[in-house]
């Protein structure tokens, strides 16, 4: 299953553009369910998100696709998914746990993860939590199921949307259509996920350190 899944992100970028030419402009619903659907529901999370506006990226840079459309596409999808997250968490609250079907699909130890991350990191960890595999997901479904202000989810989700398109969609746009990029996709994203954790990391630990020194 995993070579699979390389094979396709190695093959992702001939997807897209077959889909292109088959659709025309119709490709960027298809674009924009494939992000929103990704992250607007939890046991959906093995979709590809990252890969998918990276290679965006890249057609957009060889004017097969508008970059400022996907731009801002992107950023509506994620910011609407994750709300759609939220209000799933929310609703799910509500149902009395014997009935509750979503808590037997989604393992016990994941929404107990999510939840203390989101505890510690607080808006840190909604800002970023889209750089961070699982977390993506279960974090907006754990903002909703213990009722976090959704004024502040929304104001901070929308942040994480904008921060998360601009660096996919702008390494595509810049990088995509490099040979040696084009021919190690896989190891192109691993890199820049790794720069992107690094980042996400220091953030996290700087939001520690001030949920400690305001608890102190």
């Amino acid at each position: 299953m995993l070579i699979d899944f390389i094979q396709f992100l190695r093959e992702i970028d001939q997807i897209i553009f077959y889909y292109i030419k088959e659709l025309g402009f119709y490709i960027y619903f298809l674009l924009f369910a494939v992000v929103f659907t990704k992250t607007a529901f939890v046991i959906l999370t093995f979709l590809p998100g990252d890969s998918t506006v990276f290679t965006s990226g890249t057609l957009a840079a060889l004017g097969k696709l508008d970059f400022l459309i996907l731009f801002f596409l992107f950023i509506v999808a994620t910011t609407l998914a994750d709300s759609s997250n939220y209000l799933i968490g929310r609703s799910v609250r509500k149902i009395p746990p014997k009935r509750n079907i979503l808590l037997r699909i989604v393992s016990e130890e994941s929404t107990q993860k999510a939840q203390n991350f989101l505890q510690k990191y607080d808006r840190a960890a909604i800002t970023f939590s889209r750089f961070v595999p699982l977390m993506r997901t279960m974090t907006p479904f754990i903002s909703g199921y213990t009722n976090f202000s959704y004024g502040t989810f929304l104001r901070y989700n929308f942040i994480g949307a904008v921060l998360w398109t601009t660096v996919w969609l702008g390494s595509g746009f810049i990088l995509g259509n490099i040979s040696w990029v084009e021919d190690n996709l896989v190891l192109t994203l691993s890199i820049i996920s790794v720069f992107v954790f690094a980042i996400t990391g220091l953030a996290y630990r700087k939001q520690a350190k001030k949920n400690t020194h305001g608890s102190a």
